[in-house]
């Protein structure tokens, strides 16, 4: 049985996904073009089957382009939605004009056992849909089209699930209080109750290590029940609600006082993780933002070496705080201070630019704080020499 990761992340999970399906497994897949603003495809297999379109589109389960098995051959889904700012548009749905994209990967995958036994009539996967010109959910707020998104997600992705099956997909929540709005709170009572109401186990996930601060987590929910499912009917009374506002209204019966009440002990346990996240996040900047030792200063800056290009070309050496260009009192030419995080970030920066790795063409010094020597000055030359397509750098010391 697969478990798998949306295609907006890292393609270093592509080998693991692969063993994960198994020799039989079959995954399939929904997701924006990637001209529309979509996320490019790093996975490729052909046991993989992708269909590029607006998720919105899609009225049902049966207008998705996956292997015609039944509706209920799913093991698992995984439903990923996000803003991402990289065009704009100005579509209309549900009334709302939108202002950015928000894009949705949506993941079917069969056992390797189902796959097998219907490998006689599902042998082939369907062809791969045109590329249209869909540009996501049109929303004035993008918390909204994340809400709308995240619901058309699981309506579909529940039409296609197996019963015993697992659905998982990623949620936010910034805390009660201020911190989230009313109507967002409701929002998600009357969503995450529909999760609760047809599974046997719905529990977050939320990284201990990474993002620990962000407020998006993971809601895994386990032992699908298929058949009160199908006999609440959510699927036909949602296919004609096209409004968000129908849409939260179809949902109202699933959010009751039991539902709520172990909504709020879930969502207090990722709030938990996500304080404990935050106040790492503050002890650390706290101790590195300001410090001397975590400074690294040019003088002067070559004049070609832009702030922005100063950071492209620093910030793969660790976070930086922010970057200030100084000016001479007296004469021309400016010193830049580089202010990273944390000091190990600062030595390394250090160590990289008196090793010629920057590639800047011109005599400068590279100063850093050290706890035994005052002040560590290092000056030295650095150049980058094309040579039949190849770059080389070399470093002398003055």
């Amino acid at each position: 049985m697969a478990v798998m990761v949306a295609m907006a992340e890292s393609n270093l999970r592509a080998d693991r996904i692969s063993q994960e399906l198994g020799t039989g497994g079959v995954g399939y897949g929904v997701t924006l073009p990637f001209e529309a603003g979509g996320f490019p495809l790093l996975l490729h297999d052909p046991r993989f089957h992708v269909q590029a379109c607006n998720l919105m589109e899609l009225l049902s389960p049966e207008d998705l382009e996956c292997v015609k098995l039944s509706l209920d051959m799913v093991d698992v889904i995984m439903a990923d939605a996000q803003v991402t700012s990289a065009a704009e548009c100005n579509l209309m749905y549900a009334g709302i004009l939108s202002r950015g994209i928000v894009v949705a990967d949506l993941f079917f995958y069969w056992s390797e056992a189902k796959r097998r036994a219907k490998n006689s009539k599902n042998a082939k996967q369907g062809d791969e849909s045109e590329l249209a010109g869909a540009a996501g959910v049109g929303a004035a707020c993008a918390t909204l089209g994340i809400w709308a998104l995240t619901f058309q997600e699981i309506r579909l992705g529940l039409g296609m699930l197996k019963k015993g099956g697992t659905f998982f997909f990623r949620f936010g929540w910034r805390g009660r209080g201020d911190q989230e709005e009313y109507w967002y709170r409701e929002a998600i009572m009357r969503l995450l109750g529909l999760v609760i109401a047809f599974f046997d186990e719905v529990f977050p996930f939320k990284s201990e290590i990474y993002h620990q601060a962000d407020p998006c987590f993971y809601v895994v929910a386990a032992g699908f029940q298929r058949s009160g499912y199908e006999s609440a009917a959510l699927d036909t009374r949602s296919v004609h609600t096209r409004f968000l506002q129908g849409c939260i209204e179809t949902l109202a019966e699933f959010s009751t006082p039991a539902s709520q009440q172990r909504i709020d002990e879930l969502l207090d346990t990722v709030s938990r993780v996500r304080a404990i996240g935050l106040s790492s996040r503050s002890t650390v900047e706290a101790g590195g933002r300001e410090s001397p030792e975590a400074q690294l200063i040019i003088r002067p800056v070559p004049y070609h070496l832009t702030m922005q290009r100063l950071r492209e070309r620093m910030e793969c050496y660790g976070k930086i705080a922010y970057i200030r260009r100084r000016s001479h009192a007296v004469g021309v030419g400016a010193d830049a201070l580089i202010q990273f995080v944390q000091p190990a970030h600062a030595k390394m920066a250090l160590e990289v630019g008196t090793s010629c790795k920057l590639g800047f063409i011109s005599d400068f010094w590279i100063t850093s704080w050290s706890p035994t020597h005052d002040r560590l000055s290092m000056k030295c030359r650095s150049w980058v020499r094309l040579w039949r397509g190849h770059a080389t750098a070399g470093t002398h010391d003055l």
